[in-house]
């Protein structure tokens, strides 16, 4: 049973003193007429939606859905130019990543710096063996570019990991054997670029490259 869009006309008694009837217009909960307050009025909206029905063994199910979900959230985009235009071919990286992380953001943070988000798609206990950690060396990730230090941030790259881990409340759960290899990052030195992702985590990096004598490759994905 898979349900898009609730809509009742009544209140059903679940708590929140309404019915659950969402229209194109309602009127404000504050002013001198408490009687008008949420008047729901105009055309009851519409909600639609996709389900995707996967059929396969519980064991590796997460290795088709995972991927999936996220194709279906980040769709490949085209993109057109004009006449007489050379498009460029081929990718920005010198190898695949891991069948089990992905790229989730490539920007030009600065002049120098490069923001780069690496994402490990499956969960603990997810799959045999997409679910372990994973690890990706930043050194020679990119074609034609050199990275020559990386920055770990927080997520919304504001602080800086030592800060992240200062603030990180330490959860402990039986059979908890520790912090796991993740939590080991660049220093910022080109002799520690590699990285090792857990299950679901997302690592954060300022990433600066060599210095190209000529045009210096784009790093786009």
């Amino acid at each position: 049973e898979a349900m898009v869009h609730r809509r009742v006309l009544v209140d059903d008694g679940r708590g929140v003193a309404e019915p659950l009837n969402e229209t194109e217009f309602v009127t404000p909960y504050v002013g001198p007429d408490a009687g008008t307050y949420g008047r729901h009025y105009g055309r009851g909206l519409v909600t639609r939606g996709k389900h995707f029905l996967l059929f396969g063994a519980p064991d590796n199910a997460a290795r088709q859905w995972r991927p999936l979900a996220d194709a279906v959230y980040m769709p490949l985009q085209p993109f057109f130019a004009g006449a007489g235009a050379q498009p460029g071919r081929g990718g920005s990286l010198a190898r695949a990543l891991p069948p089990n992380v992905q790229i989730v953001t490539l920007e030009v943070w600065d002049d120098r710096r490069t923001l780069l988000r690496l994402a490990h798609q499956f969960g603990l206990g997810e799959d045999v063996e997409l679910s372990k950690p994973a690890s990706v060396n930043l050194a020679d990730l990119f074609a034609g570019r050199t990275v020559v230090s990386a920055d770990e941030r927080g997520l919304a790259v504001s602080i800086a990991r030592e800060e992240v881990l200062k603030r990180r409340v330490s959860w402990r759960t039986d059979g908890d054997a520790g912090r796991d290899a993740s939590e080991k990052h660049p220093d910022g030195g080109a002799s520690d670029l590699q990285v090792t992702l857990g299950p679901l985590q997302i690592r954060t990096f300022l990433v600066e490259f060599a210095t190209e004598s000529g045009p210096a490759a784009p790093v786009v994905v």
